[in-house]
């Protein structure tokens, strides 16, 4: 037994504790009383009719029997405390070595077992683990991380699929949470070479599953991955094929709890190098692996928006891997740093996904392949949009149309409505709302409008009736408190809710031509707790026993979770994903409003897949360089999410704690950083025009912007390698230099598809930057003469800046399109702006680009031929085009003006174009710099240019 409690294996020590009380007990109550200690029991009595008094009746005895008795009390009393002693001494050396054996595990090896209600060492032991409070920085309550908790494997069955494996508890081991289920199943599923499906569930009783399918397009012979299975203590490992004896994921460790509310499966890693799991709340890019807690639960608190239980793992070899847990329960994340992951989910299945890349990018694709390719933007969604949820009157409306900036998106919001009411205007406060969309609509812009889920209960949209909204557990409409009042939330389980909101939207587009909408507060969020009646005191799901760390409410400014929708589903299983559904509804909505179009839709709360039908706004910053910052972290973790049109406020949502930051150079500094933004939106609280800034100011704003404009064909392809193969618009930079162990840890530095790195000024007053190259080629764009070698020489390097440049390096082995000029809107953008191809030689003298074209707003350009697909590729001597896709729905009339050529390595003096003879005489060659202008080349058609 001793050995058995050394390694925490067989019996938690609480059976020590309650094996003591019990023999304790059982000792006292048979020999502690004397009127139960045999041969005293007396039948006679007095003469008075009371039995006499036992030292009464000793007195008569004789002193035989007297001496008798003595000599058997004393064995009596002998006999306790032999048993007792013997009863302590059987728990004492356990308990010393459970806690020499607690004591002597290191820091990096203890995996938190709190569950975030534990509050004593005495509970702490009767699950069998360990109590350490002087150890700083680690949880008090732990296991050590091979401590034996869980299930076995009682039969298993190989599938040419994949494996069936049947599960059952370990009885000697004391249950932590009440429910546990004794059998389980696991079913692991080859669903290609590069992905696996590991689900485990309760086979007896049917568990809430998030409705998302998946496709098995098993081979067999090229499985990228060797799986192994340990059957005493069920778990299992994940290695490469090639690289067997590195284990990339490995759950044989501790802790396998499946209960009704409390889902637990830990995961040992092969390196700390994990990005993921957050969004709009500020952690930084590299996770930190030190008892971090990370809570999936959307809410407006702390703006935890979305859930999105996906990690992206950088191998200890250097290889990259990627986890999706497909649970939409709440659900706590810890980062521990054996290194390991925890995740606690409070209810639904165990059913998650491994991708074995092994580069990044391949994640990506492959990732995408199980939730959806993001959508393919409308090309005016890549513009500059600006708005206001307060404007006023017509005329505000009407100056921000006529700005002279390059505009396309102009966004409005609660101001515009009829006494807070959804889906309404205000026609009293803006009688010329007509004639001002009219404008827009001539000056080539569009429309745009800030949505919220809520319908008010005097809203005609409200019918008390009607069973397309979600319901308390009594089967009555739940009512929440809003901003505009007593409101009712759409259920978009119901499948009578498409039909209800497309009707909804029609009405409201024949009043407000929109073009598209941005979906807020649909986590969704409300003012009050659960209702505006509460919620139950009793009901498991509203209180349940495992709290989230860093959200111990559910129902803090939402639904009850004892809510109910459609098919009896309820709110505490869907919360996570009612995002993403009334993403996919409204889109559905929108498409049947806005007919062979693409419309634009926006959304506040997501899960994994919601690209698939909308982006994401990070509405509710604020003006601070802090906050700007983080906006970096936000969208490069959305873009590994499958959102890759996603954007920060630009110059901050309201004020922040000091007034003095939300001044000029921050918006422009903001302004900068928003070109390479994939969404550039600017939508302040309180409406403040850029006009009103200095002549300076605006002026670099206005270089900003059109920057973007000119950027376009090359922003708009990598839309459609993200629609077409899952890509990312914005990376990391260590997606393309994972053996730069550097980039790891970079989050103030950016890639811009895989051409142009984006080193953004990031602080106030800052003349010189300090800039991280890795080994590559760099261009710098501003400078000619500033080409960075960082094959030989790659690390930091110091950069001079002003407010007027924009600090990022175009890649070596890139060509990157951009237009010639920029126009007012992307429409006239795209039907005159002819190109310019910037080729940027690599150090081996090659470079490679890209486009993709098509009208820019038709809804099937693609599944339709109507687009242009052009490959470029460059050498020391030529530069070739090749139109690999051309189709006649899609006539592109534009033309290259102009080509760049850097990085030569002898000085040009001849060009030619084409199998002409003739010298093409309109070129420079200066500060390395080859420059051929006035071309004209149709860019529908192949060429080649020659330079020597």
């Amino acid at each position: 037994m001793g050995d058995n409690i050394h390694q925490l294996t067989s019996l938690p020590y609480s059976n020590f504790e309650d094996e003591h009380s019990e023999d304790a007990d059982h000792a006292h109550g048979e020999h502690g009383h004397g009127d139960h200690i045999p041969h005293l029991h007396v039948e006679n009595v007095t003469s008075s009719g009371r039995k006499p008094r036992l030292t009464e009746k000793f007195k008569t005895l004789t002193k035989e029997k007297k001496i008798t008795i003595i000599l058997a009390s004393l064995l009596v009393i002998l006999s306790v405390f032999t048993i007792v002693y013997a009863s302590v001494e059987k728990h004492r050396k356990p308990l010393e070595d459970h806690e020499a054996t607690c004591k002597a595990v290191e820091k990096f090896e203890r995996v938190d077992a709190g569950f975030n209600i534990t509050k004593t060492k005495k509970q702490c032991l009767k699950w069998g683990a360990c109590w350490d409070f002087t150890a700083l920085g680690s949880p008090e309550c732990f296991y050590p991380f091979s401590n034996r908790r869980g299930y076995r494997v009682v039969t298993s069955k190989v599938q040419v699929w994949g494996m069936e494996i049947d599960l059952e508890r370990i009885d000697a081991l004391d249950s932590i949470f009440p429910d546990e289920v004794k059998t389980l199943k696991c079913i692991i599923s080859y669903e290609t070479d590069s992905r696996l499906r590991v689900k485990i569930f309760d086979p007896a009783n049917e568990r809430y599953e998030v409705p998302m399918s998946s496709h098995h397009e098993v081979s067999g012979h090229r499985m990228q991955y060797i799986l192994t299975i340990t059957r005493q203590m069920f778990g299992f490992s994940v290695s490469r094929t090639h690289e067997a004896t590195s284990t990339i994921f490995n759950t044989t460790m501790e802790g396998l709890i499946f209960s009704d509310q409390l889902l637990q499966l830990n995961m040992a890693l092969s390196s700390s190098n994990v990005y993921g799991l957050s969004g709009d709340h500020k952690d930084g890019l590299l996770r930190k692996m030190e008892f971090n807690y990370q809570s999936v639960w959307a809410t407006s608190v702390e703006k935890r928006h979305g859930a999105h239980p996906f990690l992206l793992h950088v191998e200890k070899d250097g290889h990259a891997s990627g986890f999706f847990l497909q649970n939409s329960n709440a659900m706590d994340v810890v980062l521990s740093p054996y290194p390991s992951i925890t995740f606690r989910t409070s209810g639904g299945i165990l059913d998650f996904y491994i991708f074995l890349g092994p580069t990044p990018a391949e994640v990506m694709t492959q990732f995408s392949d199980k939730i959806g390719k993001p959508f393919l933007p409308p090309l005016w969604a890549l513009g500059y949009h600006f708005g206001s949820e307060n404007f006023q009157t017509d005329e505000e409306i009407s100056a921000l149309v006529n700005s002279t900036f390059p505009l396309d998106g102009v966004w409005v919001g609660k101001s515009t409505l009829e006494e807070n009411m959804e889906f309404t205007v205000d026609a009293a406060r803006y009688p010329n709302i007509e004639d001002t969309i009219s404008d827009l609509h001539n000056k080539e812009k569009v429309l745009l409008v800030d949505t919220r889920p809520a319908i008010l209960l005097n809203s005609s949209l409200y019918d008390e009736n009607a069973t397309n909204f979600v319901r308390d557990s009594a089967n009555k409409t739940i009512v929440a408190k809003v901003a505009g009042g007593e409101a009712a939330l759409p259920d978009y389980f119901h499948p009578d809710t498409l039909n209800w909101l497309q009707g909804a939207l029609t009405t409201y587009r024949s009043a407000l031509s929109f073009a598209g909408l941005f979906i807020d507060e649909n986590e969704p969020s409300t003012l009050s707790d659960g209702s505006v009646g509460g919620c139950s005191n009793t009901d498991s799901y509203d209180d349940p026993i495992y709290r989230l760390r860093n959200v111990p409410k559910l129902k803090k400014k939402t639904l009850c979770p004892s809510a109910r929708h459609h098919g009896g589903l309820r709110h505490y299983d869907v919360h996570n994903i009612y995002g993403w559904k009334s993403s996919a509804v409204t889109n559905a909505a929108l498409s049947g409003v806005i007919k062979e179009q693409r419309s634009l839709l926006l959304s506040r709360s997501t899960y994994l897949g919601s690209g698939v039908h909308t982006g994401h706004f990070i509405k509710e910053n604020r003006a601070t360089w802090e906050d700007m910052r983080h906006s970096i972290v936000a969208m490069l973790n959305y873009n590994m999410y499958g959102i890759p049109l996603v954007g920060a406020n630009i110059c901050g949502y309201k004020i922040g704690d000091d007034p003095d930051e939300a001044g000029e150079e921050l918006c422009v500094r903001w302004h900068q950083l928003a070109t390479f933004y994939p969404l550039a939106k600017r939508y302040p609280a309180v409406e403040t025009q850029m006009l009103n800034f200095g002549n300076d100011t605006v002026k670099r704003i206005q270089d900003a912007v059109e920057l973007r404009y000119k950027l376009l064909p090359t922003l708009y392809t990598l839309f459609y390698s993200a629609h077409t193969r899952g890509l990312t618009v914005v990376s990391p930079l260590f997606f393309d230099y994972l053996d730069d162990k550097n980039t790891l840890s970079i989050e103030t530095q950016f890639m811009f598809g895989t051409g142009i790195m984006f080193a953004p000024v990031l602080k106030p007053g800052v003349t010189e930057h300090e800039v991280y190259f890795p080994k590559d080629l760099w261009y710098d764009y501003n400078n000619p003469n500033n080409v960075i070698d960082g094959v030989n020489d790659h690390g930091l390097s110091n950069q001079s800046v002003s407010l007027d440049k924009q600090t990022y390096y175009a890649r070596g082995g890139h060509i990157i399109v951009t237009h010639f000029s920029s126009f007012s809107n992307t429409k006239e953008t795209n039907e005159k702006g002819d190109y310019v191809l910037d080729v940027y030689l690599s150090a081996s003298g090659q470079s490679y680009g890209e486009l993709y074209t098509d009208d820019g707003v038709s809804m099937h350009t693609i599944t339709h031929d109507q687009f242009l697909y052009v490959k470029f590729n460059a050498s020391q001597e030529h530069l070739r085009s090749e139109v690999t896709l051309r189709f006649p729905g899609h006539d592109n009339k534009n033309k290259i003006q102009e080509i760049n050529i850097r990085g030569l390595t002898n000085h040009t003096k001849e060009v030619v174009v084409g199998d002409s003879t003739d010298l093409w005489e309109n070129f420079t060659f200066q500060d390395g710099v080859l420059c051929v202008k006035s071309l004209e080349l149709p860019i529908v058609e192949a060429f080649m240019l020659t330079y020597r």
